[in-house]
């Protein structure tokens, strides 16, 4: 049976289709992102071969499809009761925990398949810059830490670093990890890493910051009251976004 030839507009809808599956499958079922990786490969190859991609394709699409309805299978195996009662692992709970945490937080769209943890850090710290920077720079005016001072100049054009979004769409930071995300075929380690040092350095960032609030809070009690609610405000917010991203023991060496 001959095989529709998809035209190269259907090829890309199909090509992210798979990848979807292929990110529906290895996060619902637990399995390693290297699967996907293997796709690419495979996507790749056969362009490189000049194979009919159309007939590629549609076996890929049958490959993810099988993948998932056997997983699918598996659960449907177990009997009704037993699904019914059997409760979530800790490792589960653990994992809808830190989710449901983090939903309070802006889910910036820098790429579809950013991580949701590095999406929703950049969405804090931009609230952090739009709703409480100037406030931030009122509290602090008659302080050693004015927003002139070397160590908030610093911590500003960190925040500017870590969050302002460019003419690229992710702030400076991230604009690697988003070359990263378009690339084909993706190199995931390299993917992963960046993930972890952008929270490992919007870790140091917020430690840093929190800090130099907390000596504030201390030492300047004649502050005028309505800067210390402020002020009080504003260490919330910053020590909130580091329990609900779990980065308590992200700290620089000292």
């Amino acid at each position: 049976m001959d095989i529709k030839k998809l035209t190269p507009t259907e090829i890309t809808e199909v090509v992210e289709k798979i990848r979807k599956r292929y990110d529906e499958y290895i996060y619902k079922y637990f399995k390693p992102k290297t699967l996907k990786g293997a796709f690419e490969e495979r996507y790749l190859n056969a362009l490189r071969s000049k194979a009919d991609i159309s007939s590629f394709l549609l076996a890929e699409i049958s490959v993810i499809e099988e993948l998932i309805a056997k997983e699918e299978k598996k659960v449907l195996s177990v009997p009704f009761k037993k699904v019914t009662r059997k409760k979530k692992s800790i490792a589960d709970r653990v994992v809808e925990e830190n989710r449901r945490r983090i939903q309070k937080y802006e889910d910036i769209p820098i790429h579809g398949d950013a991580n949701e943890e590095v999406r929703r850090l950049l969405g804090a710290l931009n609230e952090l810059d739009t709703k409480y920077w100037g406030a931030l720079a009122v509290v602090l005016r008659n302080t050693p830490y004015s927003m002139n001072s070397l160590q908030m100049v610093n911590l500003e054009s960190q925040l500017r670093y870590l969050s302002s979004l460019t003419d690229a769409g992710v702030p400076q930071r991230l604009e690697r990890y988003l070359t990263l995300l378009k690339a084909f075929p993706r190199d995931y380690h390299a993917i992963d890493r960046e993930e972890k040092e952008y929270i490992l350095e919007v870790a140091f960032f917020l430690h840093d910051l929190a800090d130099i609030l907390e000596v504030v809070q201390k030492s300047y009690e004649d502050i005028e009251s309505f800067k210390k609610d402020d002020l009080d405000k504003i260490i919330d917010f910053v020590n909130g976004i580091i329990a609900d991203f779990r980065l308590k023991e992200l700290k620089r060496m000292k």
